[in-house]
């Protein structure tokens, strides 16, 4: 009996040491699985925050490709994170992960600071160019009531609306917006600019320059030959020249017609002729709605020879006048001395004019006789802002999907 109960013992000894031994391998292992190197069950969040960051300051316009790269890296990178995590064994090499990651971080960081600082220039490229259109809308616009652009002063106001857009898109971050409401805005500024120049070129022109100079002289000749008054009208500093004997007497202020600078072509164009006149009639209180008033023997040959070319070449319809009733005035009664054409004086100075004038008394209006005029000078900032127009910077880009 001894012997028997002995052997059973015996024969428990082998399952208890395979239990034993099958619990110590599974105590390995769970200690093996337990101490493996695992990735966070969360993904890191720093990545995707530098991307959007990134995104959001357009680094995808400014640099496409490094963008690109930095963006499917991130991608990557976190589908083994997910694979990672649905797997009941860790199998990633934590070392890897972590150097690509922290290459990614890198990366992301200097891309941001990059993409930062190109937007920042951009900005300021922009506000450049915001600006500089700006002083030239204002350049054009001075000109009014000197020269006509009054069929521009519509462009003008679009211009200035379409530059006001642009600064509230740049004060919202909103650059690309803003970039092609500048470009909107340079190119209706360019049929304006090129009228504007074309009429005002001739102030600076040697040979009409010449012109108004000899024009001049044989006035002040006439003047000192015969001791006679003469008047001298320069345009482009508004000034009447009083001359005595040849020489200067009196100068007085005036104001011109609203196209004034220009040489009249046509009745209404509120140019103020050029050219050599005399004084037809002598028109005191009663006789004119002006204070007092000295007629002109406008037109003479030249204006109407000038007329009849423009109507051959069409510039002028047949139904077209030439104008008439040019003078030398005073105000109206009510202060006002606005002209179509003419010219105007203060009631005081008319007075002045008008005592020393008699009928048949030269009146020599030129544009200028000097080339550093303010006309020639504003011609070269306007040309210049044409011609070096500040460059927009380029287009940020398509939007990459995300």
């Amino acid at each position: 009996m001894r012997w028997s109960g002995s052997g059973r013992q015996r024969g428990k000894r082998p399952a208890v040491w395979l239990a034993a031994g099958a619990l110590l391998i599974l105590s390995s292992l769970f200690v093996v699985w337990w101490q493996a190197d695992r990735l966070s069950p969360i993904f890191p969040p720093l990545l995707e925050s530098l991307d959007r960051q990134v995104w959001a300051y357009g680094g995808e316009g400014f640099f496409l490709e490094r963008y690109t790269s930095f963006h499917q890296g991130i991608i990557d990178l976190r589908s083994r994170w997910r694979k990672e995590q649905h797997r009941w064994w860790p199998t990633a090499d934590t070392q890897t992960f972590q150097t690509t990651y922290q290459h990614l971080a890198q990366e992301g960081a200097a891309l941001l600071e990059a993409t930062q600082h190109q937007k920042s220039t951009r900005k300021h490229q922009l506000s450049s160019v915001l600006e500089s259109e700006r002083r030239q809308v204002n350049r054009l616009r001075a000109l009014t009531g000197f020269f006509d652009l009054r069929r521009n002063l519509r462009t003008l106001s679009v211009t200035e609306g379409l530059l006001n857009q642009a600064a509230s898109r740049l004060q919202q971050d909103r650059d690309d917006q803003a970039r092609i409401l500048l470009g909107q805005a340079s190119e209706s500024l360019k049929p304006v600019e090129s009228q504007a120049m074309d009429q005002m070129k001739r102030y600076g022109a040697t040979a009409q320059l010449s012109k108004w100079n000899n024009w001049v002289a044989s006035t002040l000749d006439w003047s000192s030959g015969t001791g006679g008054t003469a008047i001298v009208v320069l345009k482009a500093p508004r000034q009447l020249l009083l001359y005595q004997h040849g020489k200067p007497h009196r100068r007085f202020s005036i104001e011109l017609g609203f196209s004034g600078l220009q040489d009249k072509l046509q009745e209404g164009d509120g140019a103020t002729p050029e050219g050599q006149f005399r004084i037809l009639h002598k028109k005191g209180p009663g006789a004119t709605k002006f204070h007092k008033a000295l007629l002109l023997n406008y037109p003479t040959g030249e204006p109407r020879r000038l007329f009849q070319e423009a109507k051959v070449r069409g510039v002028l319809t047949a139904n077209r006048a030439i104008g008439s009733l040019i003078e030398i005035h005073g105000q109206r009664p009510n202060g006002n001395n606005t002209t179509n054409g003419c010219i105007a004086l203060e009631n005081a100075d008319m007075d002045v004019v008008f005592q020393l004038a008699q009928e048949g008394t030269p009146v020599t209006v030129v544009g200028a006789v000097q080339s550093d005029n303010w006309v020639v000078n504003a011609l070269y900032n306007i040309t210049e802002h044409a011609r070096h127009r500040i460059a927009l910077p380029t287009e940020s880009g398509s939007v990459l999907n995300r």
